[in-house]
């Protein structure tokens, strides 16, 4: 049997973007653009650049929840931008090259990312075939592993990757 056709709500969607935030996108570091290697920077650059990239994403993440959707069309289009902020984001950072020091953990952060963005793909699915059950679902993955994500931002020595959003949202 098929799942109902559920509108899916602006709430929930909201929450996909809270957890996913962390996950943001376009820097403007001055690197030759997305897909320009950068020459190994000290640990504190390093930081401060994956920072200014995760900011920036949190910034369009926070744009993008200015206007919620309210039906699974809209959650389509919301969900397809929150993964094309992701995978920009995503796609920086693994521009940059981690101090040796941070290199284990930085990869780890990177593909426990990656795991996220493979939950909002399924969640695009949901919401393009209406399937409520399974877009919730898919936000419950995506918000299972934000502590992880929050904790290995850390560990690298991100302030803003991963990180609570303002405005009261949950942390991401």
């Amino acid at each position: 049997m098929r799942a109902p056709k559920v509108l899916l709500a602006p709430a929930t969607s909201l929450l996909i973007a809270a957890a996913i935030a962390g996950c943001g996108p376009f820097g403007d570091g001055g690197d030759g653009g997305a897909g320009a290697p950068v020459d190994a920077p000290s640990g504190e650059e390093f930081v401060q650049r994956g920072d200014e990239i995760c900011a920036s994403a949190q910034d369009q993440v926070a744009e993008l929840r200015r206007e919620p959707p309210t039906n699974p069309a809209q959650s389509a289009r919301f969900t397809q931008e929150l993964i094309g902020i992701s995978e920009e984001e995503v796609a920086q950072l693994e521009d940059l090259e981690a101090p040796e020091e941070r290199q284990d953990v930085f990869e780890r952060y990177l593909r426990a990312r990656e795991q996220a963005i493979g939950f909002l793909h399924e969640g695009l699915e949901a919401a393009r075939s209406e399937d409520a059950t399974a877009y919730a679902q898919a936000q419950a993955n995506v918000a299972k592993g934000q502590v992880e994500r929050a904790e290995l931002a850390q560990r690298v020595g991100f302030k803003e990757c991963s990180g609570p959003l303002g405005g009261g949202a949950p942390p991401v």
